[in-house]
This record gives structure tokens, sequence and C-alpha cells, in this order.
């Protein structure tokens, strides 16, 4: 199992943020993970020493105001534009032209973002159940869900929230190991009893804030040249099988896979659908 080496970057605004990279095969591009709104790095625990094996080096990054990364002070840099120009120096940072984006929800935003503006510092784009278009019932539930709930005393109260705000996401996961996992990667103990989620709460102030919907398409449409793939899980809340099927006439080189019994997001780690991201990457030629 190839494991992490924790790197660090100070950005032009003076904030510092936390990397998780795993090295492998220099001679093959680099895949830079991006998590989800509330999510960190953590949520790339397993897929990211699986593709590394596989001779892939692997960046896992916690965005600003998440994870180890230091938080903003001012709200409204949590958006997206912001979170581009992080992304920016952390390819400086690492010597790299060029880039494999792998996003998860918010972090799959940010990647289509940064090939519309930059498309020369991204070699291919991994979308983890995103798309220009979003079901606006699955954001209204995410706003809901949010930072919501009582005093969490234990890890087992984490991995029981956890399991109480995600078991449509994952239905088949019934396991106490299972949640008490997610519980680790997505919550941070600040006391004897004291435990948080771990992200800044003033992330959220900036949910749907970003670009509207025909904004986004028409970035998406100049990703034409990239290679893409989408990750759809198929119990997904935010992009339906419409929106994804609109992905495909709009873009003539996306492929696709749907993930069976699984909502938003993916983990990656399920068979079909880290067969889908290795058989892929191995199907590209990047330069």
């Amino acid at each position: 199992m190839v494991q992490d080496q924790p790197v660090w970057l100070t950005t032009p605004d003076g904030l510092r943020l936390f990397g998780r990279h795993y090295p492998s095969d220099p001679d093959r591009p680099l895949c830079v993970c991006l998590h989800g709104l509330t999510r960190n790095s953590r949520d790339f625990d397993g897929f990211a020493p699986l593709l590394a094996a596989q001779g892939y080096p692997v960046l896992a990054l916690d965005m600003r105001g998440r994870g180890e990364s230091a938080y903003a002070e001012d709200p409204a840099d949590y958006q997206i534009d912001t979170y581009v120009s992080d992304c920016l120096a952390w390819l400086d940072f690492m010597n790299t032209e060029r880039a494999v984006w792998i996003g998860s929800s918010m972090g799959g935003h940010i990647a289509m973002v940064l090939g519309a503006a930059h498309p020369d510092r991204v070699a291919g784009l991994i979308l983890n159940d995103i798309a220009p278009e979003v079901d606006r019932k699955g954001v209204e539930n995410i706003a809901r869900i949010a930072g919501k709930g009582g005093a969490i005393r234990s890890w087992a109260d984490a991995a029981r929230r956890c399991r109480d705000v995600n078991a449509h996401v994952y239905p088949d996961e019934g396991s106490d190991a299972f949640w008490l996992e997610f519980a680790r990667r997505t919550h941070r103990q600040t006391g004897p009893e004291s435990f948080r989620s771990d992200y800044d709460p003033a992330v959220l102030s900036q949910l749907g804030a970003d670009s509207k919907a025909d904004e986004r398409w028409i970035a998406f449409d100049l990703l034409r040249e990239i290679p893409t793939l989408l990750v759809r899980g198929e119990l997904s809340e935010l992009v339906t099988r419409e929106i994804a099927e609109q992905m495909h006439m709009r873009k003539a080189n996306l492929d696709s896979i749907e993930v069976p019994r699984t909502g938003h997001t993916p983990l990656l780690t399920e068979e079909i659908a880290f067969k889908a991201i290795s058989d892929w990457l191995a199907f590209q030629e990047f330069a």
C-alpha cells in the first residue's frame, strides 16, 4: 500500500493549505483529487493508494476551510474562483504543468471551471457525481442537513450521525465499522467528549452562491477537447439520468459509468468505479 506524504502550501493571500501526496511513476500524469463541499482529503484514503499502486502519482487536497488547511478570514473566499486559484498554486508547487483532475461533487465543479479557464493545465477530468446542472431537490436536501444536529460526544455518536444522514447514499452498508470509518474521515475530536464536523461552518454560507446552470453549461462546452469520465451514482440526488444524457449530447468524448446501489457520491473504491477509472486512464494518451 502506497503511503501518503504530507505537503503544505502557502497561497498568495497567506493561507496555509494541506495536501496528501502519494508518490508513484513520475512519467505518468499527476492525479489531483478534490473533495466535496463539507469533506476533506480523507475522502480519498481508500481510493488514492489504489490509484498510486497502479502507477499514478496522486495529490489529495484539503481545500481552504477543511481538514488540515487553514480557515479563510473572509467567508466570501469560499467560492469556486478562489478554489481554482488554489489548485493552480498547487500545480506550480508540485512543478507540474498538467494534471488529471478527479473531483467529487464541489470538487468536480472546481475541476470543470479550471478546465474551461485553463485547459492547458488539464490532461483529463474525472467527475464524481457532478454535472453542470444538478437537481434542485438534491441541493435543497444538502442544505437542509449540512451542519445540523446536536452535540457529538463520542466517535460512536459521530458514526450514528453519519449513518442517519448518509444511509440513503450507501443503503447496503450496514456495518458499524463502515460508519465509524466514515465518521473518522469527516469529523474531528476537539476535547475528551467534544467532536465536530471537520470544516469551517462558514463554507455553508456560499452554498448555491456560484454561477447559474446556464453559465456552467457554457463552461462545460469549453471542455470539448478534454477527455472526461463521468462517474454517476445510480441513486444520485444531484445528477439525474436526464442530466447525464444531456452531458453526453453536448460532449462527444464523454465516457461514463454508473455505480449501482449508490447515491451522492460514490467512494470510487467500488469495484465497478475503480475498474472504470483505471481502464479509462490506461486508454488515454497523456502527453
